[in-house]
């Protein structure tokens, strides 16, 4: 049951801010929810024990 939770979690973390980063005018807001949808990305990663892939989506991604 927690299982389930988690994903829609973040899978709602991640189709927010989707759609955030690509209807703001601002740019430097669209960045940041741009960072949270990668964000996002690296918490599904780690929900599906991935911690490598999770570790690289923040590394490279995130912090580039």
């Amino acid at each position: 049951m927690a299982d389930q939770f988690f994903f829609y979690v973040f899978a709602t973390i991640i189709l927010g801010g989707g759609l955030l980063t690509i209807t703001r005018r601002n740019a430097v807001h669209s960045a940041m929810f741009l960072i949270m949808t990668l964000l996002g990305i690296a918490g599904l990663f780690l929900h599906l024990r991935a911690e490598f892939l999770a570790g690289v989506q923040v590394i490279l991604y995130v912090g580039g």
